[in-house]
């Protein structure tokens, strides 16, 4: 061993040690300062009077058991602080301490109790007219069924809590329901509209820097910033560095832990395996798998991707299996887990392994999109029931204060209550007719819904199909080619039987080409990497001569989910005219605006009369899938005169 190596191994340890005291020394001190802050205000206690100070005592160490995770105990303490503030009467105490204890019922998994918890509070702030805790708990209703996937109702309750927030003139509301509103967005990876959101939240944030949901604010926009396209990493990095220093300042030890995993996952897509593996270890000695044990699997699955960096398998099948078989949180860590043992297991040469994990994977995922399926459904449901429900009350009640006035009129008045009576009944019709109207909207948005999620899972499933023949299949029958090659180069044939080999190959390379051809029309991959012009543009291309595509105004991005529904449209347009219209010409226009987009297929063909022909599934098709986002199709077609398709669909910024 030369001296350079040596060099390099040394000074390899000496970094190693160095990690490891200072992550030693800033756990220490940390800890050191959280118990001598929790003694000495455990300290108080015995002397403490049955008054508002104590609620307030009680509330502040609650809040420090849970900075330094303790939550069981910390909710023992927002408990007594409830107690106490109904003994007093003390309605802040009640509001303050019964938020700290939903908090914590959603931090382990028990959403439900808190928003059962919100709804209470809820009630008793606007019996009061406390517009100021009407928002607080609206905001905390948003947040808790944020956590069940219901993202309308979620956003719905945001958008009211923004409204009491200004009626009372409070910018720290405001601050938190913008972050809210980020994080959905970036739940639904709108990241652009999310970093938007994010930004407004810190420009109300002002010169306050000694505030956790300050460096919260820094840590969620971070998030953003690393999943833009192309990625801001940069920018992230710094957000999280003033993350850390709001952390420093208010001894919240979980924000210091979250940061250090967004820092160690940068690293990690940098592979910068040292920075990454230090990131992790600081911050898997905060969190553990009882409380906090979604962040714990992440760290883990994080170690477990350094550790097959640097060839240390074992680890790293530790770590991964691990995580499966603790986590109970979100199925998005289990899938992350799944799918890296099923990379772990072909580096390891293990392809049933490989195989296993993948299938497992890919079901986890199906579930996924069955559950966002069903959230959407059920939230609908859920929405639709209780409007029917309040129409059919307030009708009621029309018609009871109807009976009530009839028997109160006196004789003297029956004419003229006669007169009322029918003016009243033709109103009480009118009304009748409006909400029947309102409930035929309701059906018509549930159905839309349920037709989006299925279009969802439609899409999700092409990509996923398109994927596994491309990667699977094709590399399965390129690896063959490669061997037949190689067998027809060492061994010695003589003339017939390498006429059969050629024979089986050039078979090989039709089915390689068919293989390509199927995953491209199901998903075509320039789609995702190079949008939706390109896309088009190639699959006019592909199909004829006789077609011509153009493109008019901006050529940036937009929803995915938009793009590909606009091209499935064009594809499925296209196909029909090639196989039905026999024309000479076809014209394929894209026009994009500012706030909407528009796409014309005209062909020159034999056309159809659109009042005696009955539309086939692909019209039909394209019908669903434009009226599922709120879109205008118009079709002009004579016979003997060609076709025209129009279709116009709004962009949401």
């Amino acid at each position: 061993m030369n001296c350079l190596t040596m060099r390099k191994i040394t000074n390899q340890k000496n970094k190693t040690i160095s990690m490891c005291l200072s992550l030693f020394l800033i756990f220490c001190s940390g800890t050191v300062a959280q118990d001598r802050q929790l003694d000495s205000l455990l300290q108080l206690l015995p002397a403490a009077k049955a008054d508002t100070n104590a609620v307030q005592l009680y509330m502040e160490i609650g809040q420090r058991y849970r900075y330094v995770g303790d939550l069981k105990v910390a909710s023992e303490y927002h408990l007594k602080a409830v107690g106490l503030s109904n003994k007093l009467n003390y309605t802040q105490g009640v509001y303050k301490a019964s938020d700290y204890y939903s908090y914590i019922l959603r931090q382990q998994g028990s959403n439900d109790s808190a928003i059962a918890i919100n709804r209470q509070l809820l009630e008793l702030a606007l019996q009061q007219g406390d517009h100021y805790q009407v928002a607080c708990e609206k905001f905390d209703l948003g947040v808790g069924y944020a956590y069940k996937g219901y993202n309308e109702t979620a956003m719905a309750y945001f958008m009211e809590a923004l409204a009491y927030y200004d009626k009372a003139g409070n910018q720290q509301g405001l601050r938190d329901v913008y972050i809210k509103i980020h994080n959905l967005y970036v739940k639904m990876n709108r990241y652009e509209d999310a970093v938007a959101y994010g930004e407004k939240a810190l420009e109300l944030c002002g010169d306050t820097v000694n505030d956790s949901n300050y460096g919260f604010s820094f840590l969620h926009l971070s998030t953003s910033y690393s999943n833009l396209s192309p990625p801001q990493y940069e920018k992230a990095l710094d957000y999280l560095q003033k993350a850390l220093h709001i952390a420093e300042l208010t001894g919240n030890n979980e924000l210091e832990a979250r940061a250090f995993i967004q820092i160690a996952l940068i690293h990690l897509k940098n592979n910068h395996i040292d920075e990454s593996e230090y990131y992790y270890q600081k911050a898997i000695t905060f969190f553990n798998e009882d409380n906090y044990l979604e962040f714990f699997c992440i760290a883990n699955t994080g170690l477990a991707k350094v550790a097959m960096f640097r060839n240390d398998f074992k680890q790293a099948e530790a770590r991964a299996l691990k995580v499966l078989e603790l986590n109970r949180t979100r199925l998005e860590v289990t899938i992350d887990a799944l799918s890296f043992m099923s990379i772990l297991s072909a580096a390891k040469h293990d392809y049933i392994g490989h195989n296993y994990y993948k299938v497992a994977s890919d079901s986890i995922q199906q579930l996924v999109v069955n559950e966002t399926m069903r959230n959407a459904i059920e939230e609908m449901n859920i929405k639709y029931e209780t409007e029917k429900k309040e129409m059919r009350i307030s009708s009621l009640e029309e018609e009871k204060r109807l009976m009530t006035w009839l028997s109160v009129a006196g004789g003297g008045l029956l004419v003229l209550g006669l007169i009322a009576m029918f003016f009243h009944w033709r109103w009480t019709i009118q009304k009748r007719r409006l909400a029947e109207s309102q409930i035929k909207q309701l059906e018509q948005e549930k159905q839309l819904v349920a037709t989006q999620a299925v279009f969802d899972g439609e899409v999700q499933e092409r990509t996923r199909l398109a994927r596994d023949l491309h990667d699977g299949l094709g590399g399965k029958l390129t690896c063959m080619k490669i061997n037949l090659q190689e067998m027809k180069q060492v061994s010695g044939y003589d003339n017939d039987k390498e006429d059969q080999l050629n024979a089986i190959m050039e078979i090989l390379d039709d089915t390689v080409r068919e293989m390509r051809r199927v995953s491209h029309n199901l998903m075509p991959e320039t789609l995702s990497s190079s949008g939706l012009k390109t896309a088009v543009d190639d699959f006019c291309r592909s199909m004829s001569s006789k077609i011509v595509f153009s493109w008019y105004g901006d050529e940036s991005r937009f929803d995915m989910k938009l793009e590909t529904l606009i091209y499935r449209c064009i594809h499925e347009l296209v196909n029909n005219t090639l196989k039905y219209a026999d024309a000479s010409q076809i014209m394929v226009q894209i026009i994009r605006d500012t706030d909407q987009i528009a796409f014309t297929v005209q062909d020159d063909g034999c056309g159809f009369d659109t009042a005696a022909e009955t539309e086939g599934m692909g019209l039909q098709s394209i019908r669903a899938r434009v009226a599922s986002l709120g879109g205008e199709i118009q079709i002009d077609s004579k016979a003997g005169e060609g076709t025209e398709v129009n279709v116009e669909l709004r962009i949401k910024n």
